[in-house]
């Protein structure tokens, strides 16, 4: 027989045959994988617990127009609390300091009280032994008309950030 007297031509049969068995294996699988993915894609495409679709995706688009909707609201609330936010104080700025000598603690103080342009006032309340002095200066964008104390332009700075609250 002329199978059995050529090894070679043997040797190549048997690899054709086993690559062939091999791939029909291959198919059944992918064959099968196909058969799992259409039916899925039917399930889909046709609906399940009766919603299409379409219902689907009108659905998701509702439920995107309540959400742009709110986004819309919820910017505008912002915009709202901006503006209220920078007409109020914003910064601080308190020393506290004895104003005559008094030994009795630091029962004076300047307070400063700034918006986010640096304007506002500054409120100096000097504490005598029977008596309190309060004095009201205003201040427009970090700056005054008036001539301030050393003590009110500590509070000043204090607000405005360019000094430490602890710092003396």
């Amino acid at each position: 027989m002329i199978l059995f007297d050529n090894p070679i031509l043997f040797i190549i049969i048997i690899i054709l045959m086993a690559l062939s068995i091999a791939a029909i294996v291959f198919a059944i699988i992918a064959y099968g994988k196909y058969s799992d993915l259409n039916r899925r894609y039917e399930i889909f495409m046709t609906g399940r617990d009766a919603e299409t679709l379409e219902e689907y995706f009108v659905d998701l688009q509702k439920d995107l127009d309540h959400l742009i909707e709110d986004n819309n609201k919820n910017k505008e609330s912002i915009r709202k609390l901006n503006r209220i936010t920078k007409r109020s104080f914003q910064k601080t700025g308190l020393y506290k300091y004895d104003a005559f000598d008094e030994k009795t603690g630091k029962r004076s103080f300047a307070l400063a009280l700034l918006d986010f342009t640096n304007s506002g006032f500054v409120v100096t309340c000097q504490s005598l032994g029977d008596g309190t002095i309060i004095f009201i200066k205003e201040i427009e964008v970090g700056t005054t008309s008036t001539k301030l104390g050393p003590e009110e332009e500590k509070a000043l700075e204090i607000a405005m950030g360019q000094r430490d609250k602890y710092e003396d």
